[in-house]
């Protein structure tokens, strides 16, 4: 693994030209993902030359594997503080998922994005330090010793889960051209988790919102039939 800020702190470095690079690269990073940004594009946002950027990291493969790390690292302490508020179970699991996601919906975007290329620098990091999988391990033995992870692999559904979270907190504005109005925040998340919970058929049957099938909620709770 190539050379990184030696700080290996969570979050943007010392303010500085150095934290508005981290900055930069994050938007770049969560347009386009590791292959797609480019030095320049972050260079440009962080109102520098690029051989700044090389002054405090040694590549964009340095840089993004700092991103990638302190961005998994946030949502898995966020993840793991929701986690020791209640005893587990698949809402308490789905919905600590879900509020880390949408509290750093830029970071979520980096995480899908690794996603769709396989993870392997997310690979990489946790083959370095094994301790990064431990949040992910902590919900698969919540949710194996609750009554909702009987019959499922329960590392696979926390994954699952891990990862739709992320989509939907990166995704939350393609919404917009399906709905007359935005939907307030409290009305799309009981909508989301209710979903990521229980699936679409119970929300078919009448499920935690109480939306009769084909209902979908509109803006302030209400239900409105397609």
């Amino acid at each position: 693994m190539e050379a990184s800020a030696p700080s290996r702190r969570i979050g943007p470095p010392r303010a500085g030209i150095a934290e508005r690079i981290w900055e930069a690269a994050r938007v770049e990073f969560s347009k386009r993902g590791y292959h797609g940004a480019r030095v320049q594009g972050i260079a440009r946002g962080a109102t520098c030359n690029v051989a700044l950027i090389y002054r405090h990291w040694a590549s964009k493969r340095a840089l993004y594997l700092d991103i990638l790390r302190a961005v998994w690292l946030n949502a898995a302490n966020e993840i793991a503080g929701l986690l020791e508020q209640g005893p587990g179970g698949a809402e308490r699991i789905v919905g600590a998922y879900l509020d880390a996601m949408t509290r750093d919906p830029m970071g979520a975007q980096v995480l899908v994005r690794e996603y769709l290329d396989g993870a392997p620098f997310l690979s990489q990091l946790t083959a370095a330090e094994p301790s990064l999988l431990e949040p992910v391990r902590r919900a698969a033995a919540l949710l194996e010793g609750s009554p909702a992870g009987r019959g499922v692999d329960p590392m696979l559904a926390v994954v699952t889960v891990g990862g739709m979270a992320a989509l939907v907190a990166a995704a939350h504005e393609a919404v917009r051209p399906f709905v007359p109005e935005p939907l307030p925040p409290d009305v799309w998340r009981r909508h989301v988790l209710d979903l990521l919970t229980h699936g679409v058929s119970h929300g078919a049957n009448g499920g935690a919102n109480g939306a009769a099938a084909g209902e979908v909620p509109g803006p302030g709770g209400a239900t409105a039939t397609p």
